[in-house]
């Protein structure tokens, strides 16, 4: 017997009534389907995630599953798990860095495009059951987040160039450790793998979001989409389930990672993934869940030996630009084969997990707002309180729409010195012209008479 799952879509978050639009759930194939509520209000409070990617591939240094036959031969490439040895891989260690760098919830790819499994899986061998080191991964990490309180998810690529199932072949084709059968490949079976699999992840570790990625193959289709959708809500009312489990990215257009049509295609939240090298923008508003995707290394995501990363600044910057436009942040990280993280990346990590405790009060359980971004930075909301996010450090006034709330002061949030401000017809003008900053943005606190909701006026 299915279990009930209700469309819900008018919630209170922060204490604000707002009734949002189906753009996000099932989709025009299951309008009546949709993720709980408070399960995205969960998920949007956290606001800080890690991702990680990793797996054999990481011995050969180059791009997770992009090198295979394209930089390093298929056949090497796909012995890597014979050597695959992370002895210095601790679960535990992992949660404890997660917690010092601020981060709320965390996904590894589980599977990634070249079909290698984190966890010792019932429906391959192509997993960490026959790597060298015989260790399952997604359970360690899964027993370890929950110690810890970090919210487990995973990433699962929807193809997958080793299966022989799978169609079209690419970067090598299939991997000997699955057999071929006379009809393949055979879509159909390929599907129900993938069913089986998620399944396992959702049944055997309890995750609690999953990442999709790789539905840009026309062999994919809405139709797939909406049925996997369905029947991953089916096991698990309240898991959530990001926007590439359809194919809404693709129909916007190629390298389109911000606009989708939230009503036709399936999503519990929408996935924007910076692309390394791309330099894509995905910072743009959106009232309904969304995450940037991004990683600390500028030219890959998994172990790269020569990495181009992200300074502090520009990392906190980037987090800050993100929750200000109302999205979550997840910063992805590539540890090496041996299951530790490199110390640049460490202490990076380590300061932004710094500035995060100094200003947790501002980002985490936050939305974005009062006001919309602004040329000079962007804002922040939660209960009668608001946080103005300078980026721009030549800002000596600022000048935003009033709200319909009174405001009753104004703080510079690290000394709690008043800021100026006043109020000029439809507006409020702050004087900044005192307030200087030691780090990449200035914050200044505000508080209202009542809960403070979003201004009318968008810029």
């Amino acid at each position: 017997m299915k279990k009930s799952i209700f469309l819900i879509v008018t919630f209170l978050a922060g204490g604000i009534g707002i009734t949002r639009a189906q753009l996000s759930g099932g989709g025009d194939l299951n309008p009546d389907l949709k993720a709980p509520a408070k399960t995205q209000e969960k998920w949007m409070d956290l606001r800080v995630g890690l991702s990680v990617h990793w797996g054999p591939s990481s011995l050969g240094g180059e791009e997770i599953s992009w090198s295979r036959h394209a930089k390093i031969k298929k056949e090497t490439y796909d012995n890597y798990y014979k050597e695959f040895d992370p002895t210095k891989f601790d679960a535990e260690e992992w949660a404890k860095l997660m917690k010092r760098w601020g981060v709320k919830y965390m996904a590894p790819t589980g599977k990634h495009h070249d079909g290698f499994c984190l966890w010792f899986s019932d429906y391959t061998e192509y997993d960490m059951e026959n790597a060298k080191l015989k260790v399952d991964v997604m359970d360690q990490l899964a027993t370890a987040c929950k110690k810890h309180n970090i919210m487990f998810g995973s990433y699962y690529s929807n193809l997958d160039w080793y299966h022989p199932d799978w169609a079209p072949y690419q970067y090598g084709g299939p991997g000997p450790l699955i057999k071929a059968q006379a009809d393949s490949p055979n879509l159909e079976r390929y599907f129900k793998f993938m069913e089986n699999q998620v399944i396992e992840l959702i049944e055997k570790y309890d995750v609690q979001f999953l990442q999709f990625d790789g539905e840009w193959d026309s062999t994919y289709t809405h139709e797939v989409g909406s049925r996997l959708y369905r029947r991953f809500h089916e096991v698990k009312p309240n898991i959530l389930l990001s926007s590439r489990i359809d194919i809404g990215r693709r129909s916007a257009g190629q390298g389109n990672q911000s606009e989708m049509d939230g009503a036709k295609y399936c999503g519990d939240y929408q996935e924007r993934e910076r692309v390394v090298n791309h330099g894509n923008d995905v910072i743009s508003w959106l009232d309904h869940p969304w995450q940037a995707w991004v990683t600390i290394d500028k030219t890959q995501w998994s172990y790269n030996r020569d990495p181009v990363l992200l300074t502090d600044d520009e990392l906190i910057l980037d987090l800050v630009n993100v929750i200000g436009h109302n999205g979550n942040y997840m910063i992805n990280l590539g540890p090496r084969p041996d299951g530790s993280f490199e110390p640049e990346q460490i202490a990076l990590m380590d300061e932004l997990g710094i500035w995060l405790r100094e200003h947790e009060e501002a980002i985490y359980g936050t939305r974005g707002g009062p006001f919309y971004p602004f040329k000079q930075g962007v804002s922040t909301r939660k209960g009668k309180k608001a946080w103005l996010f300078i980026t721009d450090p030549k800002t000596t006034e600022l000048i935003l729409p009033k709200v319909s709330q009174t405001l009753k002061s104004a703080k510079v949030f690290d000394t709690k010195e008043e800021v100026l401000f006043k109020e000029e017809n439809s507006t409020l003008v702050f004087d900044l012209s005192t307030v200087g900053s030691t780090g990449p943005v200035r914050v200044i606190e505000l508080r209202f008479d009542h809960v403070v909701e979003m201004s009318p006026v968008k810029r």
